[in-house]
């Protein structure tokens, strides 16, 4: 029943257009941030600049990425209000971002998945990475897809499987900007 709603609240978000979209299948995406001077997001920097919450992330995936929000004032399941009083806005192709957990592509999907490990191990032992070396299934999708589908920049995945929101985004490339004067956390929300 959760993976029902899940995938019933991802397929609306996919499709929605109540001010989210701009040009048609650009979509905005929200970041705070305690660095009042941002003109491009760079996942290097980020890595390097990454706060607590963050770092969190990092240890399950090590490739430099920078998350974003979907919504204004949008919480993290985990940590709740990000700390930091400079919002940005960026604008991204929805084509460009990969909807990891509904996996369209079977890259991550557990039907398939012993033969994308194989692909990828053999990709792997190309570049000199032994077989035996443990697979981060985060990684594996990414290489596949940067071979597959390279206009990919991120991934596109639901925080929040309860309730089949609190949508994010992990982007791996630089992005353009943008700050907005607003407050990303309406007072006493």
């Amino acid at each position: 029943m959760r993976m029902e709603r899940l995938f019933e609240n991802w397929r609306s978000f996919l499709s929605e257009e109540d001010g989210k979209e701009n040009n048609g299948n650009s979509m905005v995406l929200y970041h705070v941030s305690c660095c009042p001077e941002i003109d491009v997001f760079d996942p290097t920097v980020a890595v390097v600049k990454s706060q607590q919450y963050t770092r969190a992330e990092y240890r399950a995936w090590s490739r430099p990425r920078v998350f974003f929000f979907t919504e204004l004032g949008q919480k993290d399941v985990g940590v709740g209000k990000i700390p930091g009083k400079y919002v940005y806005r960026v604008y991204v192709d929805k084509s460009d971002l990969y909807p990891v957990y509904e996996d369209p592509d079977c890259y991550y999907c557990r039907d398939r998945y012993s033969e994308r490990v194989e692909e990828y191990k053999k990709l792997r032992k190309q570049k000199g990475t032994p077989e035996y070396y443990p697979v981060n299934t985060f990684e594996m999708v990414y290489t596949l897809l940067k071979r597959d589908k390279p206009n990919m920049k991120g991934f596109i995945y639901p925080q929040n499987y309860k309730e089949g929101s609190h949508i994010i985004v992990a982007f791996w490339e630089k992005i353009p900007a943008e700050r907005l004067e607003d407050t990303f956390y309406k007072e006493g929300v």
